[in-house]
């Protein structure tokens, strides 16, 4: 599966106003204490970025290329998704609901425990992301790899996958079982650019181990999940480490986010060199059923094991050498993605029809089992 996608350039011409780092200042016309920092050095205006992709503080002006913000002394707590529904709390203020949730968090299980150590080890990415574009930038998506494929005398990136943990990428299982009966054998990642085509020591980390799951089968198109177990474990950098895992039950109301390295087009077989992001809507199971009725690969319709997701216009899809990728939203208050879906399949390209992910939350006593074994005793 692949994304079709238009590209666009964006260019920041936003006034600066006079300020030099280690300033006071005022981030906003309702928070008056702040410190000029650079934008990476700023917890509160990267975990806005991450979220909306822009931030609400003043700008001080800009070192080199890199933005100096005005950074909120006290901690501001993101609400809902849009910039102006802010406000700010005390260093030892706690949330006790979930702003997106609108109730409190589900309990803590594995994968809770285990993201919280992901985000205790993420380091922010040096520079700041494209806003308004499609192409991805580095350290934007750092659990986001391709897989290899020995073809011949070289290598060829036919699937996606994401890092869930320093030595685990889960995929699709129909990238492990397909009737070329070729398996990938490397996991390149921490790029966007998909780089050559042979073996790089730099990027590239050999699969020692492939388990799909268990009840899957290449007859019918459900339990579309394997996980690859890494040949050593991934060092972690601004560019390169883990995503949480998405542990409630309940559908994600956001937008949520594709990426890959997928054909660009519907009608013509161009891949992208570069790493690819969309964003699409989930869409409510009873609608997705409409959409495959009759599938002889469906005997039982789209189940709860499945959730799906699109652009009503079209604009925005998955299609081949998608597969197997996430299917990501920024679905808690801190920041950081989690993954909600594996890409599976959908009806062609670019179609205002949904595609079908295999849904994370429905597989989780399963993947933990497999990535955290000694968390269970």
């Amino acid at each position: 599966m692949l994304l079709k996608v238009t590209f666009f350039l964006f260019s920041i011409h936003q006034a600066a106003t006079a300020g030099s780092i280690g300033e006071d200042c005022e981030p906003s016309e309702d928070i008056l204490d702040g410190t000029c920092k650079l934008v990476t050095d700023c917890e509160d205006a990267l975990r806005f970025i991450r979220k909306t992709r822009q931030h609400p503080f003043r700008r001080c002006g800009f070192s080199v290329d890199l933005e100096i913000v005005c950074c909120p002394k006290t901690i501001i707590e993101v609400f809902n998704s849009g910039q102006d529904n802010f406000s700010s709390k005390g260093l030892n203020s706690s949330v006790t609901k979930d702003p997106f949730y609108g109730e409190a968090k589900p309990p803590r299980r594995i994968a809770d425990k285990e993201c919280e150590k992901i985000i205790e080890s993420s380091i922010p990415p040096v520079g700041l992301y494209i806003i308004g574009g499609e192409l991805a930038s580095l350290g934007e998506f750092p659990h986001m790899v391709a897989l290899g494929y020995k073809m011949t005398d070289e290598y060829k990136f036919l699937c996606g996958g994401t890092l869930v943990s320093k030595t685990f990428v889960i995929t699709a299982a129909h990238c492990i079982d397909n009737l070329e009966r070729i398996k990938p054998s490397i996991v390149r990642m921490g790029v966007i650019e998909i780089g050559g085509n042979e073996f790089n020591k730099e990027t590239d980390i050999r699969i020692e181990e492939i388990i799909k799951h268990p009840a899957y089968a290449r007859s019918a198109k459900y339990h579309d999940l394997a996980l690859l177990r890494l040949e050593r474990p991934i060092e972690v950098s601004p560019n390169l480490n883990a995503i949480c895992l998405y542990t409630n039950e309940k559908d994600p109301t956001i937008p949520l986010t594709l990426t890959g390295w997928g054909t660009t087009s519907a009608s013509r077989d161009l891949k992208s060199s570069k790493l690819l992001k969309a964003d699409v809507f989930v869409v409510p199971t009873n609608v997705c059923k409409r959409s495959y009725q009759n599938w002889l690969k469906l005997p039982r319709e789209i189940t709860d094991e499945q959730i799906c997701a699109g652009d009503p216009n079209g604009l925005q899809d998955a299609c081949q050498g998608d597969s197997g990728g996430p299917l990501q939203g920024l679905t808690d208050s801190d920041g950081y993605y989690r993954l909600v879906g594996v890409i599976s399949f959908g009806r062609g390209c670019g179609s205002t029809e949904p595609g079908v992910y295999t849904r994370i939350v429905k597989y989780l006593d399963w993947i933990e089992s497999v990535v955290w074994p000694l968390s269970n005793n």
